[in-house]
């Protein structure tokens, strides 16, 4: 689970859903929440800019009441100190003035709002107006709000005018709450549709994106296991598809830098073969002479010096064969008990010497599907290693199990162990231990063939309580 939090699909979408929801929860606030004190806010600065309009007019206020009446849901009084209305106009475009108008002055062509209803336009000053004048008289400008019970509220805006004469303006505000209702609705019918697609686009955008590059890390552990044979899809942009190329470029570079590599090892491993065996056939000749005193016992030194180090060129053949899939398997049906035992006799003479006990396996008839050869170098390493690593004086104990459908084999030496942070890198190639320890290609060998076995292996050990090294083989019917 942690491993998917982590993934870059996971994330791109964890991202864009998060984005997704604060999009529409900000959206949800500001059409719900703060729309009503939004759109009084606005209501005020609407009207108070009609108000400047009418005052800035002059001589022409009674046309810029009537034309902002008509366009605005707006009732307008134009009053002296005293409430005695001059001029008024409302939504309707009916208008009335006190004393009739002067054609002569202003023309019937400037003002369209002017209707046929002149004469009988009188509006009567609604209730508050008194209250209205008293809050008008400490201020120069007033603008407050007058609920009304079911039925809405009134925006009030009062302005005295230079000449002492009282604008004022009405507009009813009380729609706004049905209008939020019908909001509110839509709103939620959005939202669900919004999260199913953005959910649905946040699964797609993600996909595209992490699909290319997970390929590419597939690709690349394929690389680090020595399989070049390994090719990269182009994906969802350009810069993927610039590190597919790069990686394809890499794949080839490293391709034929690994088969140079194994080329040169078998080489020299074939040619030092030659030189090795004369070296080993001189000394054994001396050996046979013994003509001066001591020249016998350095001919044997020679001749040990000469197969160690012709073992040594063995191993690096046969691993780097390992590495290049020039080996192949030849399973059989074995006695893997047998196998261990016969292997195990042939350190008989080593762990004389070292005075080390060894302990193989008392039962026979445990028959496994392997190839025999291979397997049976697996042990041979494996002993080798314990009884390399084990005191003079210690133990060694080898068994060869039987686990549901397979057998377990474990090679138990009585050594320093191993400590943790070694563990994990005792099956590569030379590894050196920070205690100065050095792997030769022993283990890895080991881990090459049962790898090709498809066997489980491991190693459990800890600091001054030995090594158990173990691995399983598939069991096959007796």
């Amino acid at each position: 689970m942690k491993s998917e939090s982590k993934s870059l699909w996971f994330k791109l979408w964890t991202y864009f859903t998060i984005f997704a929801i604060v999009i529409l929860a900000v959206l949800w606030l500001l059409q719900t929440v703060f729309l009503e004190g939004f759109y009084d806010v606005m209501q005020k600065n609407h009207i108070k800019r009609i108000a400047d309009e009418i005052c800035g007019a002059g001589e022409n206020a009674e046309y810029i009441i009537d034309s902002v009446a008509a366009e605005n849901p707006i009732l307008v009084f134009l009053t002296d100190a005293d409430g005695s209305i001059i001029y008024s106009a409302d939504e309707y475009s009916f208008s009335y003035r006190k004393k009739a108008y002067s054609y002569a002055d202003h023309g019937d062509d400037k003002n369209p709002y002017r209707s046929e209803y002149y004469d009988r336009a009188y509006r009567h000053l609604p209730e508050h107006y008194d209250d209205f004048l008293s809050r008008l008289a400490d201020a120069d400008s007033v603008c407050y709000t007058i609920d009304h019970d079911n039925e809405g509220s009134t925006l009030i805006y009062g302005q005295r005018l230079t000449d002492g004469s009282v604008l004022y303006i009405n507009t009813p505000i009380g729609a706004i709450g049905s209008a939020v209702s019908i909001i509110r609705l839509q709103l939620c019918a959005v939202t669900v549709l919004a999260l199913i697609v953005g959910f649905l686009i946040a699964i797609f955008i993600s996909k595209k994106f992490s699909d290319p590059i997970f390929q590419l890390s597939e690709q690349s552990l394929r690389m680090a296991d020595g399989d070049f044979d390994i090719s990269f899809k182009h994906g969802f942009c350009a810069e993927t598809d610039r590190l597919a190329d790069s990686m394809a470029y890499a794949a080839d570079k490293i391709a034929e830098t690994d088969r140079l590599r194994r080329e040169l090892l078998a080489n020299v491993s074939h040619d030092l073969r030659t030189p090795l065996t004369m070296i080993k056939g001189y000394a054994e000749l001396i050996c046979d002479m013994d003509r001066e005193e001591g020249a016998g016992d350095d001919a044997k030194i020679i001749i040990r010096e000469a197969d160690r180090l012709s073992a040594l060129v063995n191993d690096i053949l046969y691993y780097s064969k390992f590495r290049s899939g020039e080996v192949r398997l030849e399973p059989e049906k074995i006695d893997i008990g047998s196998l261990v035992e016969t292997t195990a006799e042939q350190f008989s003479a080593i762990c004389k010497a070292k005075n080390i006990s060894i302990t193989k396996p008392t039962e026979s008839q445990k028959y496994v599907m392997a190839d025999k050869k291979r397997i049976q170098q697996v042990l041979y390493n494996l002993i080798s290693n314990a009884i390399a690593h084990t005191k003079n004086n210690g133990s060694i104990y080898i068994s060869a199990a039987e686990k549901d459908n397979s057998v377990r084999i474990e090679i138990r030496d009585s050594g320093s162990g191993i400590s943790p942070e070694d563990l994990p890198h005792i099956w590569d190639r030379y590894f050196t231990s920070k205690n100065g320890g050095t792997n030769g290609l022993g283990l890895a060998i080991v881990k090459e063939i049962l790898t090709a076995h498809n066997a489980p292996f491991g190693v459990d050990s800890k600091p001054g309580q030995g090594s158990t090294f173990w691995f399983e083989l598939n069991k096959t019917p007796v």
